[in-house]
């Protein structure tokens, strides 16, 4: 492929110029200067006036790569009528010819300069040779979006923070996050479990810190001591402090790998209501990790908040922390992590908040003079929160069963729980957390029901499938107990994997309503916007793009009898069974990251703006890297789609 040369290409004065702007170019940025420097003497700059035709669909393989520095090209291609379809945009800092290259194949698309183009054209043998050398420039031009997005990571462009709202967020720091290991004290006082507990407490004050673990002769934990035990269990309950610390450390101990993500280690602190983790390597102590040290990265701590909620007696109180757990959320969804421990923190304290509500509430009834609960009960959440997928915009999806009464109890019995569901509902809604609009929640006498009724429910939506059952049983079939009173929720699993394998129609008709979402993106790769209204020139990215990923991994577990909620683990289950294989598994893994990634910026932009969070987004805010790492992923969930269709042969399945 011929190009005109730019006045001056080669001459030294361009050089300067050339690697400046290759310093910006992902993924040369990762090369240093004597690299670059020997890569633009192998270059020259190519220029195209604005409407020149650079290459023909069908043309022989290209034989440069075409680094865009200044102007456009269009892609296109010509449809059945020969009109010319435009395909994609691509500006400064963009590619074209490296797949036709790469792969020696005809040219795909029609390319032409949009506007007048200058872009550095570096020979095929020296792409090729980067390629070969460098991993980062095998995955960049590699089609699996895992390596893709592997390869963006490692990009200097990655590292810069990227602006969302008032702040920044590193996209590194937000897809990987910091370990245990990089935030554990090493240096951690220990003892034996035979010294006694006045010798401990000398040695804690001798090395002015709060804790002290006691272990085996190997390291192995045993127990740890804090100064609170020292008040609580030997002070005030009057223990002599000559005592051995095994008789009143506190047990067991929670530990933590050394490569665990400070999420993780978070959402342990939370979860067990500690503030301090040993880390454990081998079944041996290697150092600790506390809430401080957490606070000293986020400058926040959800710790805090779990021990509130805990605390709390009153309604009023807990309602007041709705936007105080808001807040810390989002401070912790701006320092960054990685996507699926930020949407567990955010699962893990809204459990928090509503299973205390339901404590309070209860009291507060009894104290009405309404009585206790008349039955063991319990609270069942779907959709998002039953899948443990929450993040800041989200609604309620609930609903409340109890233990079937006697027939002459059962008015009386159902009145009590609807008069507590509706008191919880209000509180959560009082507390942040909006209605469901569909009117899916325990204050709707249709999802506050006895155990039976629930049951007979679940069963029909199975053995008499029609086009609303099957919504329903897309939202219901997540549902994951908060709190239960009995063991029904495990009994109802159990009833629905054995229902499902008798109706086998079911299933194809949940596959069929699994591929109502598609991915906003047309067989040419482009973006299908909204044509006008509220959302002009967007799409909506939750129900475009995740729910496509969340509903067929909810159809391919129901059909294995996989029982993980959560939708990655689901597909890593569904992996495991060998539906899916490891690359495509990866890719799936790193698609639906990335978009919830999206989602979560897009909800933080409008929180910094003061707006009302949505799910919507306009390609063009969009900038290229991102672009692109959107379409892989849309590709990718097209592609689990294609394997729903043709397991279940839904194309001959009519609902």
């Amino acid at each position: 492929m011929e190009f005109q040369k730019h006045n001056g290409s080669g001459s030294n004065a361009q050089i300067p110029r050339m690697l400046e702007f290759l310093r910006s170019v992902i993924p040369f940025d990762t090369l240093d200067m004597d690299e670059l420097t020997h890569l633009v003497s192998r270059m020259e700059i190519a220029f195209f006036p604005g409407g020149q035709r650079i290459s023909n669909q069908g043309d022989p393989a290209f034989r440069y790569l075409y680094i865009i520095q200044q102007g456009a090209v269009s892609l296109s291609l010509l449809d059945d009528n020969d009109e010319e379809l435009l395909i994609d945009v691509r500006g400064e800092g963009d590619y074209f010819g490296a797949s036709s290259l790469l792969q020696n194949k005809p040219a795909m698309f029609n390319i032409s300069a949009h506007q007048d183009l200058i872009a550095l054209v570096l020979p095929a043998e020296d792409l090729k040779q980067l390629v070969s050398k460098y991993p980062v420039f095998h995955r960049y031009f590699d089609s699996s979006l895992a390596r893709t997005i592997q390869a963006v990571r490692q990009s200097a462009e990655f590292q810069r923070p990227q602006p969302i709202g008032k702040t920044a967020i590193h996209l590194n720091l937000f897809m990987t996050g910091k370990r245990a290991a990089d935030l554990m004290s090493k240096n951690v006082l220990s003892c034996a479990p035979n010294i006694s507990v006045r010798t401990a407490a000398r040695l804690m004050a001798q090395r002015r810190v709060s804790s002290i673990v006691i272990t085996e002769s190997n390291l192995l934990p045993l127990g740890i001591l804090t100064d609170n035990d020292l008040r609580t269990k030997v002070l005030a309950a009057d223990i002599s402090p000559d005592v051995a610390v095994s008789e009143i450390m506190s047990q067991p101990v929670h530990t933590v790998a050394p490569d665990a993500y400070a999420f993780d280690v978070l959402l342990s602190m939370s979860h067990h209501g500690v503030r301090l983790l040993v880390v454990l390597e081998n079944d041996r102590m290697i150092g600790i990790i506390s809430e401080h040290d957490l606070q000293m990265e986020t400058g926040y701590s959800p710790v805090q908040i779990v021990g509130e909620i805990q605390r709390t007696e009153s309604l009023e109180t807990l309602i007041s922390m709705g936007p105080k757990i808001d807040s810390v959320l989002e401070m912790m969804l701006r320092q960054g992590g990685p996507v699926k421990q930020l949407v567990a923190l955010v699962t893990e304290l809204n459990d928090r908040l509503t299973v205390r509500m339901l404590k309070v509430v209860e009291k507060e009834m009894e104290n009405k003079g309404f009585g206790k609960p008349p039955a063991p009960y319990g609270w069942l959440a779907f959709g998002s929160e039953g899948r443990m997928e929450q993040t800041l915009f989200t609604d309620q999806d609930n609903a409340l069963f109890f233990s079937n009464p006697s027939d002459s109890d059962d008015a009386e019995c159902k009145a009590w729980f609807l008069r507590f569901s509706e008191r919880v509902v209000d509180a959560l809604v009082r507390s942040g957390i909006p209605p469901c609009p569909g009117g899916v929640m325990a204050s709707n006498p249709k999802w506050c029901q006895p155990e039976n009724r629930w049951r007979d429910t679940f069963l029909e939506w199975i053995t008499e499938p029609n086009p609303h059952t099957l919504l329903m049983a897309s939202i219901f079939f997540d549902f994951r107990p908060i709190y239960s009173g009995t063991e029904f929720p495990d009994i109802l699993k159990d009833l629905l994997f054995k229902a499902i394998r008798k109706h086998r129609l079911f299933i194809r008709f949940m596959a069929k309503i699994a591929l109502t979402n598609r991915p906003p993106m047309s067989l040419l790769k482009r973006f299908v916007v909204e044509k006008s209204g509220e959302h002009k020139n967007q799409f909506d990215l939750k129900m475009s793009g995740l729910t496509p990923v969340v509903d067929a991994a909810r159809v391919l577990s129901l059909d294995l009898g996989i029982k993980t909620q959560n939708t990655l683990g689901r597909l890593a289950e569904i992996n495991q069974r060998g539906v899916i294989g490891n690359e495509f598994h990866a890719d799936l893994r790193e698609a639906y990251d990335f978009i919830v990634y999206l989602q979560i910026s897009r909800h933080l932009d409008a929180l910094a703006k003061g707006e009302t969070p949505n799910n919507f987004i306009n390609p063009g805010s969009l900038n290229s890297l991102q672009r692109k790492m959107l379409k892989e992923s849309f590709s990718v969930v097209r592609r689990l789609q294609r394997t729903i269709e043709f397991r279940f042969q839904t194309q001959v399945v009519e609902i």
